[in-house]
């Protein structure tokens, strides 16, 4: 019998692609407020909002691990945008998991946690201070906050994948330099739920390329071997060849986020 691994916002982009990679080796307790177009047979599909506790019971039961993808993001959502989803549910969440016996927490974590750095900065440790370019990339360094938190006080083990761009394929000059793969990360999601060493981790998710802006050496520390490179990935041929964005957009990480939710009178740079 495999253990059972609940994955939330499992009807999203990832959590369809990351699902039929993980279906392998978990049993596979999928949750999002729509029906995940990733269910199998022998899945459990549980549609309902993340912060209903009646949900969450039935979410959480039997499972060993969780793969924590739900949220709320964009460029201009507000805190308040971001309070039930990214705040309240995902705690909820964290709790409910550690009170029905899970021992594993991984988390989509995000580069705009980062992404007023300029690219100067790059490649950007892993232990750098944050410097969030939204509130969607504050919600992102609450939850690692929270999971280090939890880590420390409940004894489960947690893990943080800061995510760059993840996708079929490159679809900006932006993205060449932190695309990872659905191979790579369910990969990554892979070594993170194998963890057997306590505490937190953290670390940038990004593949081998050229000029990145994070240092993936966290992840290498797990086993990580790049095997899906942006340069052989890209949307069309022709953003190899491109420039970057104009104005702030192309010269921090976060690109529009950045752009989006910079007031700076007259300054283009972050």
């Amino acid at each position: 019998m495999k253990p059972r691994l609940l994955i939330t916002g499992a009807a999203g982009r990832l959590g369809t692609e990351l699902a039929s990679r993980l279906r392998e080796g978990w049993d596979l307790t999928l949750l999002d407020r729509v029906a995940p177009l990733s269910g199998r047979e022998g899945d459990r599909i549980i549609v309902g909002e993340l912060g209903d506790g009646s949900v969450l019971a039935q979410a959480v039961s039997g499972a060993s691990a969780v793969l924590h993808l739900a949220c709320r993001h964009g460029e201009a959502a507000t805190f308040a945008d971001t309070l039930d989803t990214n705040y309240i549910a995902t705690l909820a969440l964290y709790e409910a998991a550690i009170a029905a016996g899970a021992t594993d927490i991984v988390f989509a974590s995000s580069n705009h946690g980062w992404g007023f750095y300029p690219r100067s900065a790059a490649p950007l440790p892993g232990n750098a201070p944050p410097r969030p370019d939204s509130w969607y990339g504050i919600s992102k360094i609450w939850s690692e906050a929270v999971l280090a938190f939890l880590a420390d006080s409940r004894g489960v083990r947690t893990t943080s994948l800061r995510i760059g761009f993840c996708g079929p394929a490159v679809p900006d000059e932006r993205c060449t330099h932190m695309w990872i793969g659905f191979d790579d990360l369910a990969q990554l999601t892979r070594l993170a739920l194998a963890r057997r060493d306590a505490g937190h981790r953290a670390f940038f998710a990004t593949g081998d390329c050229v000029e990145p802006f994070f240092d993936n050496s966290g992840a290498k520390a797990l086993g990580f071997v790049t095997t899906q490179r942006a340069e052989h990935n890209l949307a069309r041929p022709g953003i190899a060849g491109e420039g970057k964005a104009p104005g702030i957009a192309g010269e921090a990480f976060g690109g529009s986020y950045a752009a989006v939710n910079s007031q700076c009178a007259g300054s283009s740079r972050p």
